[in-house]
């Protein structure tokens, strides 16, 4: 009899931790359907924190962690995007989407640097025509003229 007791505990426990890991997948899926709904309507401010959640509750997962640096990409956040992406290549280092994202964030950063730095010198010194070059063959792949430069923000 005792021994039906603890089988008859043990079920119950059992079915309790079915049940509260079937609850747990069906809150993740509804949050992985809002997070995309969110970002496919451009809400990154309410995708990004669903992701968050979503990258934390499902460590190999990469999706979500792309998906937030896209938001912060389009934000031109691309500090924050590349630090996104670089944790999910961290976890997956042959995702090629985050790694070509990875690359354009960079790229901006760069393309920011440069815009920076020819904003900030003096336009008499000796260096001035190599930095000018510089910066137009930097800002050239994205279209950008050096007379937009300042319009280039992080």
């Amino acid at each position: 009899m005792v021994r039906l007791i603890y089988l008859m505990v043990a079920l119950l426990g059992l079915t309790a931790c079915a049940h509260n890991g079937i609850n747990e997948v069906q809150s993740t899926l509804a949050m992985q359907i809002e997070a995309d709904t969110y970002y496919a309507d451009n809400q990154c401010d309410k995708a990004v924190p669903l992701y968050q959640s979503l990258s934390i509750a499902l460590p190999k997962e990469t999706k979500s962690l792309l998906r937030i640096g896209n938001c912060y990409a389009r934000e031109k956040n691309y500090t924050l995007a590349q630090d996104a992406y670089q944790q999910a290549i961290i976890r997956d280092n042959q995702f090629i989407k985050a790694w070509h994202n990875l690359t354009y964030v960079r790229a901006q950063l760069l393309a920011n640097t440069v815009t920076e730095m020819y904003q900030h010198i003096d336009q008499s010194s000796p260096e001035a025509d190599q930095i000018r070059a510089l910066t137009i063959q930097v800002l050239a792949p994205f279209d950008i003229t050096i007379e937009d430069a300042p319009n280039v923000q992080e």
